[in-house]
């Protein structure tokens, strides 16, 4: 069981966003790994235990977009946790202005793709699936269509190259005030 939850200590520089927030409790749910919930919606428990699909994405530079060629011979099923991994947390800290905002983002013809065919889950090792006005968009258009965003998963532990089946849990816990919520995400390669 690999644990690809980004792990963040009490003295990371991160939490010094939430100093200045009148509502710590919504902000403090975007930090870190974590589910974006825009409409509230609530995530089914069926979703905790699904099949995974690990995307290299790492010969992707910053500030470019990762289209269909990434899916060449990868099977993408209802129901399944697509990872894509960029690596960014490489050479960009998680909480830098690269990191949330020039990091790798996918196109929209590979994020409807996606959505048709009905997965649960798009994980990614970055800030976002897209960048900027559209971020927010996408997390919604996901949403609504029963399939949601996991942001900042620290796939250093995993191999690029992961052929094999392998098992994704998620957990998260609901919280009714907040638009992110936290999201712990461990991985059984089978």
């Amino acid at each position: 069981m690999v644990d690809i939850t980004l792990g963040l200590d009490k003295n990371n520089k991160i939490w010094n966003l939430l100093e200045d927030e009148e509502n710590k409790l919504m902000k403090a749910g975007h930090i870190g790994t974590h589910i974006d919930v825009y409409k509230k919606s609530n995530i089914p428990l069926e979703y905790f235990k699904t099949k995974g699909v690990l995307i290299n994405c790492t010969n992707y530079c910053i500030d470019s977009e990762v289209g269909m060629e990434v899916l060449k011979n990868k099977e993408i099923t209802e129901g399944s946790f697509v990872i894509f991994k960029t690596s960014i947390q490489v050479n960009y800290s998680y909480g830098s202005d690269i990191y949330m905002n020039q990091h790798p983002e996918l196109s929209w013809e590979l994020i409807n793709y996606l959505l048709d065919k009905n997965v649960n889950f798009i994980g990614i090792d970055c800030a976002g699936i897209r960048i900027g006005k559209e971020h927010i968009k996408a997390d919604i258009k996901a949403e609504e269509n029963s399939t949601y965003v996991i942001e900042n998963l620290d796939l250093s532990k995993l191999n690029g190259t992961i052929e094999d089946e392998f098992d994704v849990y998620t957990m998260w816990i609901e919280n009714p005030f907040s638009t992110g919520l936290s999201t712990r995400v461990l991985v059984d390669i089978l």
